[in-house]
């Protein structure tokens, strides 16, 4: 009896001790290769990430719970499409901040960059060793051209362990996606379309044929007519009406933001300096979809893959002729996980939406 009570004091010592304990990290870790060809060690199992606004599309569609920051402020219309665990409770952070991304503790950071040429790889791969040399946090980088989608969700899968599921999901690009150059192909050059592609507040910005922002244009057998500077970053060149009536083009393709009141689309459909223009008077003027991201830019992300379907089917119907319902059910399944009514669906890929006069 004498030893048993030291020991049960001992125990009853040890229980009471409620200090937390430092866990050594012993995270097993594993090397990739990300798309800009750096080898990079991160932990076999990553269950955080900061990720910035170009990546968005791409982790929504293997992993809603993964960001530790949230890059946009989504309205109401765009969180019905939306699993609350990808923006709620998350603090808005975007870019870099080193001392942020620190305080949210992430496994590694995911950003998805322009990988098109020497010079841009160069910059994007010491902007990301500087970066995790200052955050001790590994950072993997994605390519964000569109003819790389399935290598970036397939390097995703392998990151997440989603293999089966990045396979999914690039099934449906091969097929739907990156089989449009072939259609596009057969179409006479009578027959394409001069697209003006209208931004900002009055629709009086636009993207030159270059442009990362217009790509889908091109890419869908349309012919960007914009002849106007390049600009870096966010793009949108100013133009004048007067440069639009002098194009004259077949078609005008709206951006009007992720906002419900469509104040371009408005502007265009409204507004007396735009009336006489041909597209206007031949009632071809057309909203680009923009739940719960933009379909073809801002950012010009894993959502362009429905939009290119989108856009090529509403240019040449008559040589893309597939039922956009379904299609854009099974997209909205596989890349949002959300089930879409055929209401819904209507809804969502109208390309001219009902507007109330002024």
């Amino acid at each position: 009896m004498k030893y048993l009570f030291p020991i049960l004091i001992a125990f009853l010592l040890s229980a009471c001790d409620n200090t937390p304990k430092k866990q050594a990290n012993t995270a097993e870790k594993v090397t990739i290769t990300d798309m800009a060809g750096r080898k990079v060690s991160v932990p076999k199992q990553i269950n955080h990430a900061f990720i910035d606004r170009s990546s968005v599309h791409l982790i929504y569609a293997l992993d809603t719970l993964l960001p530790v920051n949230r890059v946009f402020n989504y309205n109401e219309s765009e969180k019905k499409y939306l699993k609350k665990g990808f923006y709620e409770g998350k603090p808005y952070v975007t870019g870099a901040p080193i001392e942020e991304i620190i305080k949210l503790h992430p496994d590694v950071i995911l950003f998805t960059v322009s990988l098109q040429n020497d010079t841009e790889r160069a910059k994007e791969t010491e902007k990301a060793n500087a970066l995790q040399q200052k955050t001790k946090i590994p950072v993997v980088l994605f390519s964000g051209e569109f003819q790389q989608y399935t290598e970036a969700i397939s390097l995703l899968g392998t990151l997440l362990h989603k293999e089966e599921k990045a396979k999914e999901l690039n099934a449906f690009i091969e097929k739907y996606c990156y089989s449009i150059p072939k259609i596009v192909a057969t179409i006479p050059a009578n027959e394409r379309k001069t697209i003006y592609y209208a931004e900002g507040m009055n629709g009086l910005q636009t993207e030159p044929p270059t442009s990362l922002h217009s790509y889908l244009i091109n890419y869908t057998g349309g012919k960007n007519i914009a002849e106007v500077e390049l600009l870096p970053g966010k793009g949108k060149t100013n133009v004048s009406i007067e440069q639009i009536y002098n194009w004259n083009p077949d078609m005008i393709l709206v951006w009007s933001g992720n906002f419900d009141d469509l104040y371009s689309y408005k502007a265009i459909r409204q507004e007396k300096i735009w009336q006489q223009l041909r597209a206007v008077k031949e009632n071809q003027v057309y909203q680009v979809p923009w739940r719960p991201f933009g379909w073809i830019d801002r950012p010009p992300g894993l959502g362009r893959v429905m939009g290119s379907i989108w856009l090529a089917s509403l240019t040449y119907p008559n040589y893309f002729k597939a039922d956009l319902v379904p299609i854009t059910q099974e997209f909205f399944k596989k890349f949002y996980h959300y089930d879409m009514d055929y209401i819904e669906t209507r809804d969502i890929i109208s390309a001219q939406p009902y507007i109330t006069n002024k």
